[in-house]
């Protein structure tokens, strides 16, 4: 992520990721129909990380797609995840189908960057979390307060 400008804060970012070993980057955006917002293949992570055995799992190389939502000035966490949600609205049958064919993980992270005392409202909505169940993916949260 660039330099935060503590003057936007509070700074909410809400990335759905996809990601595994054998995973064909290409092919998934093509089928979903939604360009990434970043991607990463194994090849561009370092030397000293990929030819590393005793790295934990969570912190092997691996194919990562993901789609980002930024907010600044934000007062709940939500608006950047409905935001992810209407691009994926629809395509839960093709992102199961594939990523279970293809052994993917899916996750939601929501990171927060704010003043101590100006956190955002940080509430997750019945409707957020049974959309996020249904496309069995994992949300988590970094808060980072300064």
């Amino acid at each position: 992520m660039n330099k935060i400008n503590m003057k936007n804060f509070p700074y909410i970012e809400a990335n759905f990721i996809v990601e595994g070993k054998l995973f064909d980057i290409a092919l998934f955006t093509k089928e979903i129909g939604i360009l990434p917002t970043e991607t990463r293949e194994i090849d561009d992570f370092p030397s000293i990380i990929k030819n590393n055995s005793n790295i934990p799992k969570e912190l092997q190389p691996r194919c990562i797609w993901s789609i980002t939502q930024k907010e600044e000035f934000c007062r709940t966490i939500q608006q950047p995840i409905h935001n992810i949600i209407s691009q994926l609205i629809g395509k839960e049958e093709i992102i199961n189908s594939f990523c279970k064919k293809n052994k993917l993980e899916r996750a939601l992270i929501i990171t927060i960057h704010a003043e101590t005392m100006d956190l955002p409202e940080i509430i997750l909505s019945s409707k957020i979390i049974s959309y996020f169940g249904s496309i069995e993916s994992e949300i988590s949260f970094d808060i980072y307060t300064y």
